[in-house]
């Protein structure tokens, strides 16, 4: 029989997101588990005693076009005191990738002993290639798992597989691929599972789309006796925005549909979600299961996420998530509640400290009890550059430091996806196109197309915002195809 072992630095890889890639269309909020994906605070960690445990600092590239990165976090359990049980440093190439990722743990001594090492690989373009995960075992580096993903010229991932270290073998463990029709959306995606060395294929997701590119309907089919078997369809409705109103899910039994859940939701003006509604199929008439709601400050950030259960004819508090955030979006603290009868009761509480360009310096969990906040062992995110640091996440931990001024690195803004800014969105008379210098102190070119692949306007970009006039466009979606010397973005644009 198989045997898989938990490495624990390394299952933060495991929560690597594969929904389909669909970013015309915003599915009904569901579960208010996730966690917010904003910002931090900051207060420089005071923890300089050891010099071994802090790299001296390397001022490779100009301040200009560069950016601190952290390189080393210390752990702390709160059965450890001021002495770190875990540090985990990294390498980054000069456009501030990270390349390595090394774990060390204590064990009854002072000396730091190998426990995990990840590498990681990218193209051109910034996208994610490859990833290896190892083990320290035997006083030598030992597979564990490995990830490969490919992209089209869009950016668009393509292909991801990952597949587990099996004594003597990689063993397949999950397959994705997607398939994007001639107007770049995505029309199909294949999952597959794995049999040791064989892919075997699990569902197939077949979407369709509205004249604005949103989905209105998905059809799932699962692999059953070597043949496609229909088994799931969800249908929605949308707004302007592309926010799906509603969402119906639907199962074939008997040769016929029959209904399994439905979500209604509320968006502000802005596109937020306000609120949403399941209900579940029951006895041939719709039941209400949980409700979620939402609220948000003047900058769009969460202030609370409630969710409600349905009992007794009635919506019943069940838990919220409560933020605090300083004045420049960092989010301060994140905490935890449960409904007592009659009152909140305070849960656990994550608390976060940053630099001045969002980076952690410090996480520290706590939880509730006797009436006051103690240090206890939880999940700790960490943050660069006021986003989640999705190679990372510390689990039984009850503090950390991160140290954030031992390495310098080159940045080019522009290989991020959010560095090219199209907007208002949609658009009827002047639309205008945000864009970071590229290394060629070129600001790229900009093509239109519609959603017949016809080219309809293309426009050289001149400065860092530049307005483009819509107005003789017809009312529908146009895709902007955007490239410098670097890469090629594709997003997509609705005239009104």
């Amino acid at each position: 029989m198989k045997k898989t072992y938990l490495l624990l630095p390394i299952l933060l890889m495991v929560s690597f997101d594969l929904k389909a890639q669909d970013p015309q269309h915003k599915a009904i909020y569901s579960d208010p588990s996730g966690r917010v994906g904003s910002y931090m605070l900051p207060i420089r960690s005071g923890l300089k005693t050891d010099p071994s445990m802090t790299p001296q600092k390397r001022n490779i590239f100009s301040s200009s076009t560069s950016i601190w990165k952290w390189d080393t976090i210390f752990c702390y359990k709160t059965s450890s005191g001021d002495i770190p049980f875990q540090r985990v440093s990294r390498t980054y190439n000069s456009l501030g990738e990270v390349l390595t990722q090394l774990t060390e743990r204590r064990q009854d001594s002072f000396i730091w002993e190998n426990f995990s090492r990840e590498t990681f690989t990218y193209d051109s373009a910034g996208n994610w290639l490859t990833y290896l995960a190892e083990a320290w075992q035997n006083n030598a580096w030992a597979n564990f798992m490995k990830q490969t993903s490919s992209y089209n010229s869009n950016g668009d991932m393509v292909d991801w597989k990952r597949e587990i270290w099996q004594s003597t073998f990689w063993a397949k463990w999950g397959h994705y691929a997607w398939h994007f029709n001639s107007n770049g959306l995505n029309d199909t995606l294949l999952s597959q599972g794995g049999q040791d060395s064989l892919w075997v294929n699990s569902s197939l997701w077949i979407p369709t789309y509205d004249t604005n590119g949103y989905v209105i309907s998905s059809l799932t089919q699962t692999w059953a006796n070597n043949s496609w078997a229909v088994s799931q369809l969800t249908t929605n409705t949308n707004d302007s925005m592309g926010n799906c109103l509603t969402e119906l899910t639907q199962n074939w039994q008997n040769a016929a549909w029959v209904n399994n859940s439905l979500g209604i939701a509320t968006y502000d003006s802005a596109g937020n979600y306000l609120s949403s509604t399941s209900q579940l199929w029951q006895n041939n008439a719709w039941v209400n299961a949980n409700f979620y709601s939402l609220t948000y400050d003047s900058a769009g950030n969460w202030l609370t996420r409630l969710r409600q259960n349905w009992s007794g004819n009635a919506w019943v508090n069940s838990d919220q998530f409560l933020y605090v955030y300083d004045v420049s979006n960092n989010m301060l603290s994140s905490t935890f509640q449960n409904w007592n009868s009659s009152f909140w009761q305070n849960t656990y509480r994550e608390q976060y400290t940053y630099d001045s360009s969002g980076n952690s310096l410090t996480g520290k969990w706590l939880k509730w009890y006797n009436g006051n906040w103690h240090p206890d062992n939880g999940s700790l995110y960490v943050f660069a550059d006021h986003q989640i640091d999705s190679k990372v996440n510390l689990q039984d931990v009850y503090r950390y430091s991160a140290d954030v001024d031992s390495v310098l690195v080159f940045t080019e803004p522009a290989k991020s996806f959010i560095a090219i800014r199209l907007y208002p969105n949609p658009a009827r008379s002047i639309v205008y196109v945000t864009s970071p210098v590229a290394s060629t102190n070129s600001y790229g070119s900009l093509t239109l197309y519609d959603l017949r692949s016809q080219l309809v306007l293309s426009k050289q970009l001149v400065n860092e915002t530049t307005g483009i006039d819509v107005s003789g466009l017809k009312p529908g979606v146009y895709f902007v195809k955007y490239s410098d010397n670097r890469m090629t973005r594709v997003l997509k644009f609705v005239k009104d």
